[in-house]
């Protein structure tokens, strides 16, 4: 709401004046408005005054502490304190509202305001507040925020449009008698023209001199004439006399004709495409460009020429290419030199990937970006590329021709590791680039001129595209042009008064310095560096002083970097030590990156300093950064951080991670810093799923946590490739026991951390493509020492993950240690040892989970065996052949039947083992025929009756007739059949049918006539008559025998039910449940002397009275060392006189104390509470 409006002149030389407010109020924004403006539509007489245009303001407001109501209770009121705390506003003109936090501890009073200005018009708003903060009584839970991003404007999205040019132009079109996009662009990056040209009256309209048929040149004239933009309208005979000209002016003694010729085609590749053209075709190349003329001015201009497609097309053949070989392979050559040959080249190559990705939907779409990369790194490549791309005719049209992009614009896309990228999202992308550099070029004209407005407009959208994904990228990687960080620094020098340009300009360079690899430019380090105190508008003094010390470490280059690395900090990290971080770390693997044995110069560089263990240091940080990122999800309430360290741990999680995977093959690793290592990456890992999982983080973080995450994952592969495979465990081992034995120990959500260590397991196995004896090799060297801990993962995983984990090892495997058979022979021990729990005697919730836990081992089992699975026939094989693997699965069926459990996996189980009989037992014969029976009863699971009674009789016919349990089978068809009269509308006659054909089976195995349990005589006899009205001429024999040998016996029985695939279960259960079972130990109660009249006497054996030689009478004498002697023996210490302690015998004559026995269900128990797939309701 509005709190004051207010036209402000200051008084006396102080030049103060204040605003005091009648109650307490929190201030959330200051808006001003210039002179003329009417702020209030309902209010057109005020007009608003503002003088000067521009100016500096200090704020200063009271601080009016607000104390909660529970300390107020009784207590007289506090003093409130006189405190002030400042701020500075710079308004640059305009209407401007400047943003006010106060938080919600305080308020203010009074607002003083000084400055050097006449009047100024300013509307504050905020809300008024109670100097007594309430008590909140009552939780309400509300949802966490989801950040929605805020879709960029049409007009700005160039990605999308048909013509990325289109802005450029517009803004182009706020300058009075601007000239055309194609030549700005060619003034600004490509030809540079001189400072006399500017103020000449036909500047920017001054063309090259090229049609003059009397013009005798030579190749230095004729390289000075390029330095003007050659006229779009000029003809072709002109632009061929000219190219004539400059080939007679060849002379084959000239030592400078290559250096010439190759600045002609650079100056030319901007320019009119038939000028280009015409001089390589006349011009005999092969005869100028030799190996002794490809000198370092001459190699890179060749460079920035081939940035033409054209001149690149020309060039890429071979005798060229043998002539870079040439020089290159010279010991003499420079190293610059060879550098830039290497360029070259590649850039040939990245041409024909470039112009291929534009028509190609399967082109190699993330090559082509880094072909941008390439070229936007220098101003003369980008300045002839984007010419080119502007002006002609078949690029244009096959970037206009390509798919549109129906998303946002991939971020990155040449730093991209994805192999998912779309046609669509690469022609989005070179339109975003394209669209991005013409306004720079729109810019760089205005900032040139200058005008005001056009500069202004232009700044502020660079600073809106670097808040966009995608936009952000190709932004500041083009604003690192030297032109364009000169022209930031210009912008950031003189600011007094405030000037929207130079506030814009501190923004864009704020948002720079957030990806340290801008501190490798040396124009970007001076800009930070030419900034002197208390100068800047936007950015604060203590800001400052943190980007000017990073400046200083990559100013300093790799020995300041190192030491920086090398530093030591007792104290957590905060943005300024995590920046410096970034910069030194980035120094250094650009170094290594760079330079041709650049990793070992490095470790040699600190060496020479006395800075060793770089590798070790290295990790000790990425510890420190997981320690960091820790304390951001800890559960409980952090302390304040300050705003973007997140994301400013993420990135530098990722820059430290790769530096490690450099620096790893010249360390000597100990177990003991791999442990250290897996340690940091598995919490750094688990920081960067905690946000990827969360919806109400930035784009910038989400992109930050997958970079990280992919850092992750490739470290731990660099960290198991050991070079030493002959050791007996290998450093593969060491790293995969790390990681698994995390799963045995929780600290947060134990399905999620499950999850992730399996997720960082599955990466780490080879892949099944590598060669079989790679793969041999880690099976038999790597899994056996593995096997303890990954067992204990599996069985904690959820059934998908399990199979799908369980597949790929039994892929990997390939029968070398038949790992498909031991994981079935695991499953099946779990299974049955715990299928001993899930009937009745157990409390109701632990008798649930039971059987859920068995149920998914039945799941397991099925997914394996089933003949979709991709080693149904192995697992199938090994199933057969594991000892007591049939008594196993049939006691587990059994064990549920008799539990009235059921579910739909035991099913599927005994359709498997009914149709490939793998047993043959008589225990799982009846175990499959009783869940068929059993299925027709329960109605969740919507069995088919006939396959149900067939599969059954057809089980059932190959179990002896002495091996039949004719009780059993008849409580179970007693029961299906009351459940058939309930649905027998809905049968079939084909149901009927099987059922009358089983129960006939039935009676002819029954020694005389049976009851049916569970069967009531009206349902029987709708039954009966069901089966007459149904029944066929030979089927009325069978419904005879039937009816006359079966007789219906109703019973009470609990119904089957379903075992849900989730456990709902309360908190106080769950304690139950973990509580130990032991009992608590206790001394005995002593009994009374009328209840045992011998309790308080101790006798001794007969034989004690005989030890010693030293009796007299009834007195007992001992000499020397008889009492010590007489005690060795277990007798003689029977003889107390106390009443002996049981808990204590216990606890010394026992195997293990009773305090700390585990109660044992099968399998050990500490594994099974901690499954990941129970969802705890309360």
């Amino acid at each position: 709401m509005l709190l004051q409006w207010c036209n402000l002149t200051p008084f006396g030389t102080s030049k103060l004046t204040a605003i005091r407010f009648g109650s307490p109020c929190r201030v959330r924004s200051v808006r001003i408005f210039p002179t003329g403006a009417r702020p209030f539509a309902a209010a057109p007489d005020i007009i608003a005054r503002t003088e000067p245009e521009a100016f500096f303001m200090d704020v200063y407001f009271n601080a009016h502490p607000l104390q909660p109501s529970s300390q107020t209770d009784g207590k007289p009121k506090l003093k409130v304190p006189n405190a002030l705390i400042p701020t500075v506003i710079p308004y640059a003109g305009g209407q401007a509202e400047f943003a006010v936090n106060m938080g919600a501890d305080f308020a203010t009073r009074l607002m003083i305001v000084r400055g050097d200005f006449e009047t100024v018009s300013m509307a504050i708003y905020g809300e008024p507040v109670s100097e007594v903060l309430p008590v909140v009584t009552d939780y309400e839970a509300l949802p966490l925020p989801v950040t929605e991003p805020t879709p960029i404007s049409p007009a700005l999205d160039l990605a999308k449009s048909p013509d990325p040019t289109l802005l450029a132009r517009q803004l182009l079109s706020l300058i009075p008698d601007a000239p055309p996009l194609n030549l700005v662009i060619r003034l600004m990056f490509c030809l540079k023209p001189p400072n006399d040209d500017w103020d000449l009256p036909e500047f920017p309209h001054l063309y090259s001199d090229l049609h003059e048929e009397d013009m005798d040149i030579d190749l230095d004239s004729a390289y000075r004439c390029l330095s003007r933009p050659v006229a779009d309208d000029i003809s072709p005979e002109s632009l061929l006399r000219f190219a004539e000209k400059v080939a007679d002016a060849i002379s084959p003694t000239d030592n400078t004709r290559s250096y010439f010729i190759a600045g002609i085609l650079c100056r030319s590749a901007s320019q009119h495409r038939q000028l280009v053209r015409m001089l390589v075709q006349t011009i005999d190349l092969e005869r100028l460009f030799d190996t002794s003329s490809l000198d370092e001015d001459t190699v890179f201009a060749l460079l920035d020429a081939s940035t033409n497609p054209d001149i690149a097309q020309l060039l890429d053949n071979d005798w060229f290419r043998s002539a870079l070989d040439s020089v290159h392979s010279l010991p003499a050559t420079e190293p610059e030199v060879k550098r830039g040959i290497r360029r070259l080249t590649s850039r040939f190559r990245d041409w024909q990937l470039f112009e291929d990705a534009l028509s190609n939907p399967s082109g190699n779409f993330v090559a082509a970006a880094r072909f941008l990369k390439d070229i936007g790194s220098e101003e003369k490549s980008f300045g002839i590329w984007l010419s080119c791309m502007t002006t002609y005719e078949d690029l244009v049209a096959s970037l206009h021709g390509g798919p549109t992009l129906d998303r946002g614009v991939p971020g990155a896309l040449w730093d991209s590791e994805s192999t998912d990228v779309s046609h669509g999202d690469y022609i989005g992308f070179v339109k975003a680039f394209i669209g991005v550099a013409c306004v720079l070029a729109a810019y760089a004209w205005s900032d040139s001129l200058p005008n005001v407005n056009c500069r202004e407009r232009t700044l502020g959208v660079l600073r809106l595209w670097q808040d966009v994904p995608g936009y952000r990228e190709i932004v500041n990687h083009l604003l690192l042009l030297r032109q364009m960080t000169f022209r930031l620094e210009c912008m950031t020098m003189d600011n007094d008064p405030p000037a929207m340009s130079g506030i814009h300009a501190e923004n864009i360079i704020l948002n720079l310095v957030n990806e340290p690899r801008c501190y490798l430019s040396p124009h970007f380090v001076k800009c930070i560096r030419s900034w002197q105190p208390f100068t800047l508008t936007y950015i604060s003094e203590e800001e400052r002083i943190s980007l000017d010390y990073a400046a200083v470490v990559a100013e300093d280059g790799l020995l300041s970097a190192i030491e920086e690395l090398a530093k030591s900090g007792s104290s957590p990290l905060n943005m300024d030590r995590v920046r410096a971080l970034r910069v030194a770390v980035v120094v250094i693997q650009h170094h290594i990156d760079e330079e041709s044995a650049g990793d070992l110069e490095v470790l040699q560089t600190g060496w020479k300093e006395n800075v060793y263990g770089l590798f070790f240091r290295a990790v000790d940080l990425a510890f420190e950064v997981a320690e960091g990122l820790k304390t951001q999800f800890a559960l409980s309430v952090p302390p304040p951080v300050e705003k973007g360290l997140l994301e400013q741990f993420l990135l530098l999680s990722d820059q430290v991670l790769r530096l490690i995977a450099c620096l790893e093959s010249f360390a000597v690793t100990t177990t003991r810093t791999i442990l250290c290592l897996v340690d940091a990456i598995y919490f750094i890992f688990t920081s960067t799923d905690m946000v990827l999982g969360n919806l109400s983080y930035s784009a910038s973080v989400y992109a930050a946590a997958r970079r990280a995450k992919q850092a992750c994952s490739h470290v731990l592969r660099i960290l198991s490739t050991s070079s030493k495979a002959d050791l007996p465990k290998t450093r593969s081992a060491v790293v995969l026991r790390t990681l698994l034995q995390k799963s045995q120990t929780f600290n947060d959500d134990p399905h999620q951390q499950v999850r992730r260590i399996c997720e960082l397991f599955t990466c780490l196995l080879p892949n099944p493509s590598d060669s079989s004896e790679s793969v041999q090799k880690w099976v038999s060297s790597t899994l056996p020492i593995i096997l303890d801990d990954l067992e204990k993962l599996l069985y904690a995983l959820d059934v998908d993950r399990k199979c799908e984990l369980v597949s790929l090892l039994i892929t990997l495997d390939n029968g070398v240690l038949d790992f498909g058979q031991w994981f079935i022979s695991q499953e099946l021990q779990h299974m049955s040892d715990l299928s001993r729990f899930v009937i009745e005697g157990q409390a109701e919730h632990v008798r649930l989970m039971f059987q859920q836990v068995v149920d998914r081992h039945i799941q397991t089992i099925v997914r394996l065996i089933n003949p979709s699975s991709e080693h149904a026939t192995l697992c199938v094989s090994n199933l057969s052949a594991i000892p007591g693997a049939s008594s196993a699965i049939a006691e587990t069926m059994t064990a549920l039947l008799s539990a009235h459990a059921y579910s739909e996996s035991l099913l599927r189980l005994a359709r498997l083992l009914s149709t490939d009989p793998v047993f043959t037992d008589a225990s799982v014969q009846l175990a499959v025929a009783l869940t068929f029976i059993r299925s027709v009863s329960v109605p969740q699971i919507h069995s088919d009756v006939a396959e149900a009674f067939e599969r059954a009789q057809v089980a059932l016919s190959a179990i002896d007739d002495a091996e039949l349990t004719h009780n059993q089978l008849l409580w179970e068809f007693g029961h299906c059949l009351s459940a058939i009269v309930e649905r027998m509308d809905d049968l079939q006659p084909s149901d009927f049918k099987a059922v009358l054909s089983t129960l006939s089976w039935l009676c002819e195995k029954l020694p005389g006539p049976s009851d049916l349990p569970g069967l009531s005589p009206d349902g029987w006899d709708r039954l009966c008559n069901a089966f007459g009205d149904k029944a066929t001429p030979e089927m009325d024999e069978l419904l005879k025998a039937v009816k006359g040998k079966l007789t219906p016996l109703p019973d009470s029985f609990s119904p089957t039910r379903v075992i849900p695939q989730t456990a709902c279960i309360t908190i106080r259960d769950l304690e139950t449940l973990l509580e130990s079972s032991a009992p608590v130990p206790s001394t005995p109660k002593r009994k009374s002397p009328a209840q045992d009249v011998l309790g308080l006497v101790a006798l001794s054996p007969p034989t004690a009275l005989l030890r010693s030689p030293a009796i007299s009478g009834l007195t007992k004498m001992y000499t020397k060392n008889d009492f010590r002697e007489l005690r060795q023996t277990p007798s003689a210490r029977q003889n107390t006189s106390r009443l002996p302690s049981m808990h204590v015998d216990e606890f010394e004559f026992s195997t293990s104390s009773p305090i700390i026995e585990p109660s044992v269900i099968g399998h050990p128990v500490e594994t099974f509470p901690l499954g990941p797939p129970f969802n705890l309701a309360q």
